[in-house]
């Protein structure tokens, strides 16, 4: 394997002033900052409460909608940029779940995840409520490169407060990456349904709405390997739903982690988990990985028909998937 696949910076000190807010007109036939794509919005603070109003939410869901050809699904599952102005879509339920949790405010999570956004290495799983016009979850993915690394390996490299102060060879030892190159790795750094549709049935629903995107999303990339950090609760549900999708860190333990209790670092590689998720729970692989029995229910925006094939079985390494149950504490 080759040595420091995560060889971004171990402690974030930027300084950087956050750009203006933008003045947005909604009104009839105004141009919008939702035209914009990536690479044209130097200047834009895409996280000003502008991009979180009521308002722009509502036009940037009909915004993604009108470019999938209006689909007939009431929600939607879109993959969204970091620099595209509809990922305040994104933020919103980002900003309400973990300010409401863990008290995060918007200059720490500029400051967690702005840097990733600026150099175009973030796409955000959103799904959306068409006929309410709400966002419903989020899972913010981050690809990571050898320059600017990505949050948790950054964190798992970090001393001091917020870090776990591992060498970067103690954290290629203490897991089995299959990604042999930076840029073959891509970290999960927040997953998190709005309060609005945290019930139980449309919980569970989103939910799984936004685990079939992440999948998608993953066997469609050329990444190998997920690295993440989930707090002690929802680590223990989403491995009840993903059916045990993560691994710990050998011998790394939970602790507080920017408000968070109890936070666990985690890793998988996306191959051994499809093998094992085809072969062992089918049901559940037809579900994540080709949207059956959400598609009634949940379109899924991708710009092109998927084109992924599956690796030779002998390249599978499924010692992982052991029977593990996360320790309840």
């Amino acid at each position: 394997m080759a040595s420091r696949l995560g060889s971004g910076p171990a402690d974030d000190t930027s300084t950087e002033e956050p750009h203006p807010a933008l003045v947005i007109d909604l009104t009839e036939g105004s141009t919008r900052p939702g035209v914009l794509r990536p690479g044209n919005v130097d200047g834009l603070d895409l996280w000003s409460e502008d991009y979180r109003t009521p308002e722009y939410l509502a036009w940037a869901i009909d915004d993604l909608r009108r470019e999938f050809g209006e689909p007939d699904q009431r929600y939607g599952v879109y993959f969204i940029h970091g620099e595209d102005p509809r990922s305040g879509l994104s933020r919103s339920v980002e900003l309400e779940r973990f300010g409401d949790s863990f008290n995060n405010d918007v200059p720490l999570m500029r400051r967690l995840y702005g840097q990733f956004e600026d150099v175009g290495a973030t796409e955000i799983i959103t799904v959306v409520d068409h006929e309410e016009h709400l966002p419903c979850g989020v899972i913010r993915t981050v690809r990571n490169t050898a320059e600017y690394g990505c949050r948790i390996l950054n964190d798992l490299q970090k001393h001091g407060e917020d870090g776990w102060g591992l060498t970067w060879d103690e954290i290629v030892a203490r897991s089995r990456f299959a990604a042999t190159r930076a840029d073959e790795i891509t970290d999960i750094p927040t997953v998190a349904v709005a309060i609005k549709y945290q019930g139980h049935r449309k919980a569970d629903g989103v939910s799984k709405a936004l685990y079939a995107g992440l999948m998608q999303q993953g066997l469609r990339s050329d990444a190998k390997t997920w690295v993440c950090s989930l707090d002690r609760i929802p680590y223990i549900l989403v491995q009840a739903a993903a059916k045990d999708i993560m691994q710990e860190f050998d011998g790394v333990p939970g602790q507080p982690y920017y408000g968070a209790p109890d936070t666990v670092p985690l890793w998988a590689n996306i191959w051994d988990y499809e093998y094992y998720l085809r072969t062992q729970h089918p049901d559940a692989y037809t579900m994540y990985a080709h949207s059956v029995g959400l598609d009634d229910q949940y379109f899924f925006g991708f710009a092109e028909p998927p084109t992924w094939v599956a690796p030779d079985p002998e390249v599978i390494d499924l010692r992982m998937y052991d029977p593990v149950v996360p320790e309840s504490r």
